[in-house]
């Protein structure tokens, strides 16, 4: 891995300012919910951080023969460098870190979607229960010796359960039609952790359902996209029918008694659940609660939220090969309310209208799939079209 060093002092000043017009983005919307407990518009707010890429209606470039212009780094860091400092970390927050709005009442309005049965889209049958993932449980399988290939193959278990893409959460809103695994070949972007696609918003602990974001009914249930997703924001794409949607995917990390332990860790100082580069490329962008990757194979940009913005491994302009640690699972959001979770995105250059965030649910069902070496089992729709978004 190769680095360089940090932004000028200028370049510094104006991602501080960026990140006060972010923060200045979040009351204003907040006070356009009159009242209301804002929707988190992450993606909204964030992508001020960074400034779109030159000849945004070009066709995606080749892979490049050499290492990036951009990324000319004077060698590997020693292996005790640790972190590097971001000045702009988390900006707007409180001292302790980006506030929780857990111990909220529950909703009870709000549908979650985990009173119906859950049966499989193969068969039709009924699924059993889930375990609750624990610390201890390896989750990467380990070496095995060399055995004989029966005939017949005995079946495997699925260790975790999905929807389909684009099928989200009831009353959160209409999920997009897209069911291509758009990146096939990225790494999934949490090293080992047990994790969960999810909704940070509709579900336990989140602005809308209310209770207690380490509940453990979040951490059995079916992985669920949240591409489209009704927030309040003005965010569009050519990928969701309406205005106003998320354009990431949340990812829950960890088991219950991990999100207890990170939730009374100072966010500061959270290490548990590693992060890691879905392809090699270099480091574009370092935001007070955003980290930008620009993907060598040309074309894709990834970009990753709400990491513990004090602890980052990478620095801007630095080259990183896939699988090294970029930093740390938290919720780092600036004075915005927000979950322990990893919101990640991916951003690609398309022929019909240039960069563009894109649906990327397949993509990381497939890359945790490969992850995990288990195929984990469909579940059955549990509506047929989303329901009218609250």
């Amino acid at each position: 891995m190769k680095r360089s060093g940090l932004r000028s002092a200028s370049a510094s000043f104006g991602a501080m300012r960026m990140g006060a017009a972010a923060l200045a983005g979040v009351v204003m919307l907040g006070a356009c919910d009159n009242g209301s407990v804002l929707l988190w518009p992450w993606v909204d707010i964030a992508a001020r951080e960074q400034p779109a890429p030159a000849d945004a209606s070009s066709p995606p470039p080749p892979p490049p023969l050499v290492p990036d212009s951009g990324s000319n780094g004077s060698g590997p860091p020693p292996p005790d460098a640790g972190s590097f400092p971001n000045p702009n970390a988390n900006t707007g927050a409180p001292v302790d870190g980006t506030p929780f709005t857990d111990g909220q009442p529950e909703n009870p309005a709000i549908d979650t979607g985990d009173g119906a049965p859950l049966e499989s889209a193969e068969t039709g049958e009924p699924l059993p229960p889930l375990p609750v993932p624990t610390e201890e449980a390896s989750n990467t399988p380990g070496p095995t010796a060399p055995v004989e290939t029966p005939a017949t193959p005995a079946p495997v278990t699925p260790s975790f359960y999905f929807f389909r893409s684009g099928n989200l959460a009831p009353a959160s809103g209409t999920g997009s039609t897209e069911m291509a695994v758009l990146v096939p070949d990225m790494m999934f972007p949490i090293k080992d952790a047990p994790a969960v696609a999810q909704t940070q918003v509709y579900r336990w602990g989140g602005g809308v359902k209310g209770g207690d974001q380490c509940d453990t009914r979040n951490f059995t249930a079916p992985w669920r996209d949240n591409y489209c997703e009704t927030r309040s924001t003005t965010n569009k794409t050519p990928w969701c029918e309406k205005t106003g949607v998320h354009l990431g995917q949340d990812i829950r990390v960890g088991t219950p008694d991990g999100c207890k332990a990170e939730r009374a860790t100072k966010a500061a100082d959270r290490t548990r659940y590693e992060v890691v580069a879905v392809e090699d490329g270099y480091i574009s962008n370092v935001g007070s609660y955003s980290v930008t990757l620009h993907a060598d194979s040309g074309g894709r940009i990834y970009r990753y939220l709400h990491l513990n913005m004090a602890k980052l491994k990478v620095a801007t302009n630095q080259t990183i090969k896939k699988g090294d640690v970029i930093g740390y699972v938290s919720n780092d959001f600036g004075g915005t309310p927000t979950t322990l979770h990893l919101h990640f995105e991916i951003k690609l250059n398309t022929a019909a209208n240039g960069w563009q965030y894109a649906p990327p649910y397949s993509s990381l069902l497939e890359a945790y799939k490969r992850r995990e070496n288990n195929p984990g089992a469909q579940v059955a729709d549990d509506f047929v079209v989303a329901a009218t978004p609250r």
